[in-house]
């Protein structure tokens, strides 16, 4: 069971992300028709950050695939030596 599948995580989550909502939202104001590119892309990104790459996979796809990179490293290690 990963940190991901406990309640207080998501709980957790959700809080920040409220706070973080919050403290991004301002008053309206003239510039609010054209804002600039960086309150854009601030804004996007805040509702889903990007995952990483593998981090959706099962936890022996995991092993398995860190397996093969030591397993690489060491031949490497071997060749070099």
């Amino acid at each position: 069971m990963g940190i991901q599948d406990r309640d207080w995580y998501w709980k957790d989550r959700e809080a920040k992300a409220r706070a973080e909502r919050e403290a991004n939202t301002s008053p309206p104001s003239a510039a609010t028709n054209n804002p600039a590119p960086e309150t854009m892309l601030r804004r996007a990104n805040a509702t889903q950050p990007p995952k990483l790459w593998g981090s959706d996979w099962h936890w022996s796809i995991q092993l398995l695939v860190w397996l093969c990179i030591a397993v690489l490293l060491l031949l490497a290690w071997r060749l070099v030596r």
